[in-house]
């Protein structure tokens, strides 16, 4: 039992180091991961595992397109920066997402990607994965399942940014952030916030405060208590319902 403590310990310390990866078998969602779904057919395509730090920026907007990121552990935010030189949060990411969906069509990276925590991601490259879709209908078919849900998940925040009052914004968020877990595997009504309050109330089209109020307001009815970034769903078919 020591000496894997201290083997962790060492894991972690190392990651601090860009050049440094860990094995498959010590990966949070190693039951996720696409080489693995894909029964290593992608095995010869990846990158050797890359950590960011929290805050780094892993990609500026307008550089050309040559490879997805994949998230092991971690989380990652897209923004665009204004004219103004406002940034605008427009995507969150957790583990098992793929991030740069969005550039296939450009050719460039239409956002900025940053770590909101340090994050271990897998480097997966365009020209290499197209290669494999004229001729493996599951790979094909994966392409085109994380495409349809990127544009499910825009539509949703759309809808979200335009019809929805300040705490049904807040509900969906945090449901939404609910059910991503779930589907991973993480069914415990215990969830963490990855982003801050500031960069949820960017997300949402809200300010700071009415993001406290309302987290304020969603305890006060007993649907979740919030401590921090964590928070616990008291109620999830009252959360649910909110959102809905």
């Amino acid at each position: 039992m020591i000496i894997l403590f201290y083997s962790m310990q060492n894991i972690f310390k190392t990651l601090r180091s860009k050049s440094y990866s860990v094995p498959c078998e010590l990966c949070s969602i190693s039951s996720l991961c696409i080489p693995r779904l894909l029964n290593n057919n992608l095995g010869n395509i990846l990158d050797r595992k890359m950590p960011y730090a929290k805050d780094e920026i892993l990609v500026t907007a307008n550089i050309p397109f040559t490879k997805f990121y994949i998230i092991h552990s971690g989380a990652l935010k897209t923004f665009v920066t204004t004219s103004d030189n406002y940034q605008q949060i427009n995507g969150l990411y957790l583990p098992g997402d793929i991030v740069g969906l969005d550039s296939i069509s450009t050719k460039k990276y239409n956002n900025n990607i940053q770590a909101l925590s340090n994050t271990l991601v897998c480097e997966l490259y365009y020209d290499e994965l197209m290669s494999l879709i004229d001729t493996q209908k599951n790979v094909r078919d994966m392409i085109f399942n994380l495409l349809s849900s990127d544009i499910y998940n825009y539509q949703k925040l759309v809808l979200c940014y335009s019809q929805k009052k300040a705490d049904e914004r807040l509900a969906t968020f945090i449901y939404s952030l609910y059910r991503r877990y779930e589907q991973k595997g993480h069914s415990s009504l215990n969830i963490k916030l990855m982003m801050n309050r500031a960069d949820i109330a960017n997300y949402l089209g809200l300010t700071i405060e009415t993001v406290s109020r309302n987290l304020t307001k969603l305890q006060e009815q007993n649907i979740l208590s919030a401590k921090g970034k964590h928070i616990f769903i008291k109620d999830l078919n009252a959360l649910m319902n909110l959102g809905n």
